[in-house]
């Protein structure tokens, strides 16, 4: 319980927002690095509150917009508790791991509720501040003294503008891009031609898609999404708190983490037999495949907010993406040929002549699909 405390305790820091007028999505770019703070596991290492010391190797941060701008792990969600707060990203929470205990500190340097601020919390009358550490590399990561100028952090809220979150697709077929997503958090879509789906149907080399339709969507759901760019600024979306409620016939998985840290190991193993992953074949239709060394984090691991396909038991291979029609097989069927305008099919195409004697299901009359209840 004391690893999980403190590693909250300090990924939280990560997530303070710009001016705290509000709960809301936040990042945190140290004031003199210049370098964001991202979370990159939830495993907290030895921490000794007597000493005022642990390990904080689960905060990583980096220099540039460009390392965190389709980054879920920049995202935390601030929570005003009292004059307090609680800080949320990637999957944690520094009250629920502390056992309902910590709380964070956030304060203007200057007294004036705008940034900097700095990050802290106190126990027995000690004050342990976040520090960036000073290397002059792109990545760094925290530490609990320092130069006190690196103690000092930017709040700024996630928008749809300058600050923005964008979907990095990986994956080209046709004239339109694809990629997947696994957040902890809901958000919306806020840019034009960008459309999340998930796969609800796997069979012998084809699997389907289903569109998710809500506005908001769902926390914690393995995703595939559809864009006309490459370019995240072009596929903005935006973290919200609501809650909705994530498919129950998703046949994805996703994972969070991709940390190979010594003591925060975090991360999902590919498994050739079990799962798939994004790609294209030799025609440049969209399937999942199995996963190359370079598709993958240190060449065996799951990348961090991405997902793949459970592959069900008795298959393998590839699996190439087909319509919902197609995949039903309602495509192959033909009404027409018939004399009678009324007849009814089964999906395999087989001709039911008792309408009054049919089972529940799917059929197909006059080249439209009837559901019987």
């Amino acid at each position: 319980m004391k690893k999980i405390i403190l590693s909250l305790i300090l990924s939280a820091p990560l997530a303070a927002s710009a001016q705290i007028t509000g709960d809301g999505y936040y990042r945190v770019k140290n004031n003199a690095s210049e370098r964001y703070i991202t979370i990159t596991d939830d495993i907290v290492g030895e921490v000794n509150m007597s000493s005022t010391t642990a390990d904080l190797s689960n905060i990583t941060t980096w220099r540039g917009f460009d390392y965190v701008k389709s980054n879920p792990a920049s995202v935390i969600y601030i929570e005003a508790v009292g004059n307090k707060y609680n800080l949320k990203g990637q999957g944690t929470s520094i009250y629920d791991i502390s056992g309902g205990k910590v709380y964070i500190n956030i304060k203007s340097k200057n007294k004036d509720d705008n940034n900097p601020y700095y990050f802290s919390i106190t126990y027995s009358g000690a004050e342990i501040r976040l520090y960036d550490n000073s290397t002059k590399k792109d990545k760094g990561g925290v530490d609990q003294t320092g130069d006190v100028k690196y103690s000092y952090w930017n709040i700024l809220p996630i928008t749809d503008g300058d600050n923005y979150l964008g979907l990095q697709p990986t994956v080209k077929a046709g004239n339109d891009w694809y990629g997947t997503i696994y957040t902890s958090y809901p958000f919306k879509v806020a840019s034009e031609g960008v459309t999340l789906y998930y796969v609800d149907g796997v069979k012998d080399g084809e699997f389907q898609l289903k569109e998710i339709t809500s506005e908001v969507k769902p926390a914690s759901t393995p995703m595939v999404f559809k864009c006309s760019s490459d370019d995240p600024s072009m596929n903005k979306v935006i973290p919200v708190a609501d809650i909705t409620t994530a498919p129950t016939d998703n046949l994805m998985g996703g994972t969070l983490f991709a940390s190979s840290i010594r003591k925060h190991i975090k991360r999902v193993e590919f498994d050739a037999t079990t799962m798939r992953v994004l790609g294209t074949n030799s025609e440049g239709e969209l399937i999942f495949t199995t996963a190359t060394a370079e598709q993958l984090t240190d060449e065996s691991y799951i990348p961090m907010n991405t997902a793949w396909l459970n592959v069900p038991s008795g298959l393998s291979g590839d699996f190439k993406l087909v319509s919902r029609d197609s995949f039903t097989g309602i495509r192959n069927i033909d009404a027409k040929k018939d004399n009678t305008n009324n007849a009814i099919y089964t999906l395999t195409g087989v001709r039911q002549n008792n309408k009054n004697s049919l089972r529940k299901g799917i059929y197909i009359s006059n080249g439209k699909k009837i559901v019987i209840r």
